[in-house]
């Protein structure tokens, strides 16, 4: 396969979170690919230097990224960075969304009317409605790749994150239905699962001994890293992903097969077998 079929010079991207972990990590993956960006997040001086530093390093005198910073669950904040990435680069043909928020955690009784709020409005509703305003877009642009990072929780049953799983199981209906809605017009549309990848929101469990055993159970044996996840979004943004739609992909270091390591061999000892009793 050509290279350039990673090659991201044409598109425009607009990238959330990205001043921080995976979205950052996300935004110079992109920069480094040939993208232009429009990036978001809460704090405009990091934001600045997230965008002057992607300039510095990749536009060659030019400007590739330009800033916005706002708050996601605004909807006027939403729609003015599609303003912006339509009046400084044209087009917009790629989302990215990343992480914005931490998941609440406690009992599902005990869950707070505006803190349920606040988890369906920052994982879910967000994008949904950026979505939504960059969608007509990438259809006239002639095609274009909705990218959530997400969660693998949404693969299992939880006792303590239940509002932010909740919301991301309707993230990912939302991405399987704009994929199936939208892939006739070259829209395509798929999920980043993370489990166990060390950024800026998983630090304290990483330095937990829960969080410790849990990445020693891991079939890698290690956590993962920011750039790992951007590898993977990087590849959805470009023509190598081509066919690739509706899809769930972990990125996860094996999390998700729950391998057990030597139980049997522990309970029955090595040279059993055989036939029962």
């Amino acid at each position: 396969m050509s290279q350039d079929r990673f090659d991201l010079s044409g598109r425009v991207a607009i990238v959330t979170g990205a001043t921080q972990g995976m979205g950052a990590a996300c935004a110079e993956c992109f920069a480094a690919s040939g993208a232009r960006l429009i990036l978001t997040s809460r704090t405009a001086s990091a934001l600045d230097a997230v965008a002057a530093d992607l300039n510095a390093r990749f536009a060659g005198g030019g400007t590739i990224a330009a800033a916005l910073a706002g708050d996601i669950g605004d909807k006027a904040h939403l729609r003015a960075l599609v303003d912006l990435a339509l009046e400084r680069f044209g087009a917009v043909t790629t989302l990215l969304c990343a992480p914005t928020i931490r998941p609440w955690i406690g009992p599902s009784i005990d869950t707070p009317d505006a803190v349920l709020e606040e988890q369906l409005t920052y994982i879910f509703r967000s994008r949904f409605w950026l979505s939504n305003m960059v969608i007509p877009h990438m259809v006239a642009a002639g095609g274009g790749s909705l990218i959530y990072i997400g969660s693998g929780s949404v693969f299992e049953s939880t006792t303590e994150r239940s509002c932010a799983t909740i919301a991301r199981a309707a993230e990912w209906q939302m991405m399987k239905n704009y994929a199936a809605e939208f892939g006739r017009s070259n829209v395509r549309a798929n999920t980043i699962a993370p489990g166990m990848v060390a950024s800026s929101g998983s630090q304290a469990l990483f330095d937990s001994p829960a969080g410790a055993r849990r990445i020693a159970g891991l079939p890698m044996r290690r956590g993962g890293r920011v750039d790992e996840i951007a590898s993977v979004a990087a590849f959805l943004a470009s023509d190598a992903s081509s066919f690739t739609t509706g899809a769930v992909i972990p990125v996860d270091g094996g999390r998700l097969l729950h391998a057990v390591d030597g139980m049997l061999t522990q309970a029955y000892g090595a040279a059993a077998g055989g036939k029962g009793a």
